[in-house]
């Protein structure tokens, strides 16, 4: 079964690849390091996810 990046829709070709957030987000090692100052569990800037209704 592929896997896709959540951040850049990219199919990870080689399982060893796979990052797993604690916030669920499957991404390679790239997207990984730039989504760790937004997640929305543990990032610094976690509000840039919020949405306002």
């Amino acid at each position: 079964m592929r896997v896709r990046c959540t951040l850049c829709r990219r199919t990870i070709p080689d399982r060893s690849l796979q990052r797993v957030c604690e916030c669920g987000w499957c991404m390679d090692p790239n997207c990984q390091r730039n989504h760790e100052s937004f997640c929305p569990v543990h990032g610094e800037d976690r509000w840039i996810g919020a949405v306002e209704i």
